[in-house]
């Protein structure tokens, strides 16, 4: 999904609008697949209903604050500031569960926090960089509640659905509010680059995405998916010739480096070391 930023520099629009956009196409091409395979997209209960739209607008808010961040720095700034979100994972994740956040992700959470302030070179409003960093940030904490609530229903109704209604959603949310949405769809260049980032980018990544959590804790699953800052600031550094620099590889090494060292702690959570000695059945004696 990293590739999916460069959208909101090729689209000319404002965020609101694109990821208005997005989730309608995405709402359409959803609907047409329920309807194909005859499935249904009913709940048990109107609260459960509820709770999977309530989330949906928590997406649409992350969505709109991404893109946000991505349109007033750079895609490498906007990337790297959403991927602390497996760090607040590994925070909000046990706070779910009733019980205390490790000491360990306290400390990986400072570190990253460390590590976006070295991309910073002016920590102020007026600078671009800091805009994008902040709402980076605020996007990653909407995001990684939004996978932990998303993980509960999931065990409850498909992954399909449960995108479905959250994009559902976001474009009620968000389609009042998206000017010049006429206009991006009438361009045909525009609208097939929203079929596109409805299509692949989102109708099924994010099913994909989903269903993982399935198998995986939120956490896990957000850290296997680390590389996608490297290869989408590559890809903005190719197709949009956004030069990262070097103060920006040093603070995106300190995110990443604590994002994959929170996936080896959830590794050995799960899988005890088996270098622990294990005794051996004492011997009988005759």
């Amino acid at each position: 999904m990293g590739n999916v930023t460069l959208f909101a520099k090729l689209l000319p629009f404002p965020a609101v609008t694109i990821i208005s956009g997005r989730a309608l196409f995405s709402v359409l091409i959803l609907g047409l697949f329920f309807l194909l395979r005859g499935k249904s997209i009913s709940y048990k209960s109107f609260k459960d209903f509820s709770f999977v739209f309530g989330i949906g607008i928590l997406f649409a808010i992350h969505w709109v604050t991404y893109f946000h961040s991505i349109q007033v720095s750079t895609v490498a700034v906007g990337m790297l500031s959403l991927f602390t979100y497996p760090v607040f994972s590994a925070i909000l994740e046990p706070l779910f569960g009733g019980k205390k956040p490790e000491p360990f992700a306290l400390f990986l959470a400072c570190f990253s926090l460390f590590g976006l302030f070295l991309i910073v070179p002016d920590l102020s409003w007026d600078n671009q960089m800091f805009q994008g960093v902040v709402w980076g940030v605020v996007s990653a904490v909407l995001y990684a509640i939004r996978n932990l609530l998303t993980k509960e229903m999931h065990v409850h109704y498909p992954s399909s659905q449960i995108l479905f209604t959250q994009l559902f959603a976001t474009s009620l949310v968000l389609l009042p509010f998206a000017d010049g949405l006429s206009q991006m769809l009438a361009e045909p260049k525009y609208l097939l680059f929203q079929v596109i980032l409805a299509g692949v980018f989102t109708s099924l990544a994010h099913t994909i995405w989903i269903r993982s959590l399935s198998n995986l804790s939120v956490t896990t699953a957000g850290t296997l998916s680390t590389l996608s800052p490297i290869y989408g600031s590559l890809a903005a550094w190719y197709f949009l010739g956004e030069v990262p620099p070097d103060r920006l590889w040093l603070g995106g090494g300190v995110i990443l480096f604590c994002a994959v060292m929170e996936v080896f702690r959830k590794q050995k959570e799960h899988n005890p070391s088996s270098s622990k000695s294990q005794e051996s059945p004492p011997i009988k004696k005759s």
